[in-house]
């Protein structure tokens, strides 16, 4: 029996996000009897922490605990456990992102982390950088590797990344991978002479596992007899939930029997919530934080909504796709990727006013929520053979 490849992924932490899920879901797929494979993270922590499979070797953390605190703890918590140069490194990163586009921010939080971060002990067939950033910067610089294979999860040009830092990062991995064929359009159009490398993964989406899960644990439980409308969103200025929050505050003082409920945490939580306040939206917008499993929530809510300002390919839409519920998403530029408006759900601008106008037409009109439902039902979004494209790409470059 020959023996087996070693593979290392490679990401920052493995927090609620789309990508942190995309990523278990594949180490759970992942060929065990060709492979051996670790997984590095920054941050050995996150919500999908618990999700990572047994036979997956997961490494020490490039940080240590204290080093992901706020600043004024994280500083003094690392002097205090030892670690003086890491203390200085989050002092300096700190500051690094502070201002600047996130790519800007980024790139220089990562001149400051790379003279921090050990390599790994051993060389590997291949190592995957499953998220731009501190990721592909770390699986280029600091892993030795027969293969190197990137991924990019959204549209390169809308996440407002740095071409110019990224560029000598590209031209060194053996592919690229991103998650639709708007997002592969960006990335040729910003590298054109890198467009070889570029390769389309979409997220690996399991119809039974999906359905088998809406089946267990609680979804709602309070009592409420309007629309349902959910959200699940890392709470961030790309989700634009910011957009969202007036047209449920117009359509609540118009009459309509509507509440919006939000899964997830993020850096701007405590703004939303301050904004919630300020518009004195009552019971109309509720905050239920994260949730292992929300899926009894997707498949018991009345419209899925998804107001983003930019995505890659939303794995949250495509799960409540899959649970039939109908969708409502701004008109962000890879949204036609995943639905067609009018068919299977609905597309409307990146406007309050366009939010509001598509929930009111949802919100009145049941028939058009069930011709979307029943348009979903008729799809079979399952594709775990996308996990065979990775594959290819180790082997192409290893064998």
């Amino acid at each position: 029996m020959p023996e087996k490849k070693k593979i290392l992924f490679v990401n920052y932490s493995l927090h609620s996000g789309g990508i942190e899920k995309s990523l278990v879901t594949v180490l759970s797929l992942f060929d065990t009897r060709s492979y051996e494979v670790d997984l590095q993270l920054f941050a050995n922590e996150g919500l999908f922490f618990s999700r990572v499979p047994e036979w997956i070797r997961v490494l020490p953390p490039l940080f240590p605990k204290e080093y992901r605190l706020n600043i004024r703890r994280a500083f003094p918590a690392l002097l205090l456990h030892g670690h003086p140069l890491l203390a200085v490194c989050r002092l300096l990163v700190s500051l690094a992102g502070l201002h600047g586009s996130m790519g800007e921010r980024l790139s220089k939080m990562w001149r400051v982390e790379r003279r921090f971060v050990r390599r790994p002990r051993i060389r590997y067939d291949a190592v995957v950088a499953f998220m731009e950033g501190q990721p592909l910067y770390y699986a280029v610089e600091k892993v030795e590797a027969g293969v190197k294979i990137g991924f990019i999860h959204g549209d390169y040009n809308a996440m407002g990344l740095n071409r110019e830092f990224d560029r000598p990062y590209i031209s060194k991995v053996d592919a690229l991978c991103t998650v639709s064929e708007s997002c592969k359009t960006a990335l040729e159009t910003t590298f054109p002479d890198q467009r070889a490398k570029f390769h389309v993964i979409y997220n690996i989406i399991s119809s039974s596992f999906l359905h088998s899960m809406a089946e267990k644990g609680q979804g709602f439980d309070d009592g409420y007899e309007g629309l349902r409308v959910l959200s699940i969103a890392r709470l961030s200025h790309q989700k634009g939930l910011d957009i969202a929050m007036p047209a449920i505050v117009a359509l609540s003082q118009k009459g309509l029997r509507l509440r919006w409920y939000i899964i997830g945490v993020g850096p701007e939580e405590e703004e939303l919530k301050r904004k919630a306040q300020e518009m004195n939206v009552g019971d109309s917008i509720v905050f239920l934080g994260e949730r292992a499993n929300p899926y009894p929530y997707v498949k018991e809510c009345d419209v899925y909504m998804q107001p983003s300002r930019f995505e890659g390919k939303a794995i949250a839409v495509d799960e409540a796709m899959v649970l039939c519920r109908p969708i409502l998403l701004t008109d962000f530029s890879t949204a036609a990727d995943q639905i067609t408006s009018g068919e299977d759900g609905m597309i409307v601008p990146m406007t309050t006013a366009g939010v509001e106008q598509g929930l009111e037409e949802l919100a009145n009109h049941e028939d058009l929520r069930k011709k979307y439902e029943q348009a979903l039902s008729c799809m079979d979004l399952t594709n775990e053979d996308e996990i065979n494209k990775l594959y290819r790409l180790i082997e192409a470059e290893t064998d």
